[in-house]
């Protein structure tokens, strides 16, 4: 996954506005941008890509921002870099010290003299074990996750204020503040603690940090979930952490498959698990999700975590493919994308993409009489229409889409068209010499057997209770 260099860190905000001398005009800068800041012939320049510019405000001056921000640190005589962009460290061969190596490829001396402030701050005890840094570590370090010596739960208003501040102290940086939250969490949970939140779902994380909240007398701000959601979405996608970890649960649509579970038969809609999903495991064997609309990540983990201990028992080079079902328009091509992506998040890296509800799968009565006008329909940003379309086409170039409903009502040439299209990739031929279904019907006849005669050891023969 590529990031363009302090993406993470200007997103979330996490520096101070930097004042750059330009001729007679001044530029403002987010001081995540900067690699270094240092005094040169009598000046206070900063150091950005592929340039270095003057300050408007002198070093001494800037010094007490530096320290309160934290994550810039001397690296020789007033010269400090912003760890923040920090990627690597190794020996300096030539002039002794270490090089420090940021994420654009730059490299700075550092003195050995100066080298504990940098190992404090991250939390090592050699520079030579820092090298490459992790790309978890540096991730939370773009995050603007800090060294803290209190659980923020149990932070006064002022210590968040002062920890969590706006650079004019006008706010609060919630992004940052939910990071170093959820951080703290998952350390709690790495030291051995129980998850506070297992068996809940990301909604328990946000109802433990509402006290927090409501101190700051931010609790009404409605975004505040989706930050959370967002900024836990994309550290389980950096690996960073994982729902798992929380013990977080989000009840999914899916069932992995006993005799082809390498063929993932994916459809959009929950109704269609029940309607038409558990018919196609029964015949293939193959695994099957329906994701409702756009896929939860929390489902994607535990689905993957399952489906990989059956790809485990496979051979090495057992291919992995997606049969979908959504509907042919920009939103369900987006959805089967999705949640390609969530398996190579999770592990699965090579995914074969197969949609089934193409128009040439229609009969030609259903694409005449059956489509609908998606530019007329109004909910697809035209940007999103006109990518699709270059793609697909739509239907004989028209902005034509098709209701995975209308393709799934034919049971049979669904069927046929899965059996087609997974033939080079079935392990076992359909149809499987047994019904997923029967085979779990029958587990649980036998447990409900084992049950009854141990309540009989226990009390006597069970007499069923008459319905009335």
């Amino acid at each position: 996954m590529n990031f363009d260099p302090g993406i993470i860190a200007r997103r979330t905000h996490t520096g101070f506005n930097l004042a750059l001398r330009q001729g007679e005009a001044v530029e403002y800068i987010d001081s995540d941008e900067l690699f270094a800041i240092r005094q040169k012939a009598g000046k206070t320049c900063a150091v950005l890509p592929g340039r270095e510019v003057q300050t408007l405000r002198s070093l001494n001056k800037l010094l007490p921002t530096l320290h309160k921000y934290g994550g810039w640190v001397e690296i020789g005589r007033g010269y400090f870099v912003n760890l923040y962009r920090l990627r690597r460290s190794e020996r300096n061969k030539k002039g002794g010290g270490y090089l420090l190596t940021f994420d654009d490829g730059s490299a700075f001396a550092l003195l050995a003299d100066y080298e504990t402030p940098i190992l404090d701050f991250l939390g090592e005890k050699s520079l030579i074990q820092v090298s490459p840094i992790s790309l978890p570590q540096h991730y939370l370090m773009q995050m603007g996750v800090k060294d803290l010596d209190k659980p923020i739960l149990f932070m006064s208003k002022e210590e968040l204020t002062k920890l969590f501040s706006t650079a004019s102290g006008s706010g609060i940086v919630a992004s940052v503040l939910i990071v170093n939250f959820l951080w703290q969490m998952i350390l709690s949970i790495r030291d051995g603690n129980p998850s506070p939140v297992k068996g809940g779902n990301v909604r328990s994380l946000y109802y433990r940090l509402k006290p927090v909240l409501s101190r700051l007398g931010i609790i009404k701000d409605r975004d505040a979930y989706k930050i959370l959601s967002d900024r836990l979405a994309e550290m389980v996608a950096l690996k960073i952490c994982s729902y798992r970890e929380f013990g977080l649960i989000e009840p999914g649509d899916w069932s992995i498959g006993l005799y082809n579970p390498n063929v993932v038969i994916m459809a959009e809609k929950r109704a269609h698990y029940d309607m038409i999903l558990r018919e196609l495991q029964d015949a293939t064997g193959a695994s099957i999700v329906a994701t409702g609309g756009q896929p939860s990540t929390i489902s994607s983990e535990y689905f993957v975590e399952d489906l990989r201990k059956k790809l485990d028992t496979l051979p090495p080079e057992t291919p992995v493919v997606i049969l979908g079902i959504v509907d042919y328009d920009p939103f369900g091509s987006a959805l089967l994308n999705t949640f390609a992506g969530d398996l190579k998040t999770f592990g699965i890296p090579d995914v074969k993409l197969i949609p089934l509800t193409v128009p040439a799968n229609f009969a030609p009565e259903e694409v005449e009489m059956l489509h609908y006008d998606i530019a007329e329909d109004g909910k697809t940003p035209p940007s999103m229409l006109r990518k699709w379309m270059k793609l697909t086409n739509g239907i004989d170039g028209k902005s034509w889409g098709m209701e995975a409903g209308y393709f799934i009502e034919n049971h049979p040439r669904t069927l046929e068209l899965i059996i087609r299209e997974g033939k080079p990739f079935f392990l076992v031929q359909p149809p499987v010499p047994k019904r997923f279904w029967e085979e779990t019907f029958k587990h649980q006849e036998h447990l409900y057997q084992q049950a009854n005669q141990t309540l009989s050891r226990l009390h006597g023969p069970v007499t069923p209770r008459r319905r009335r």
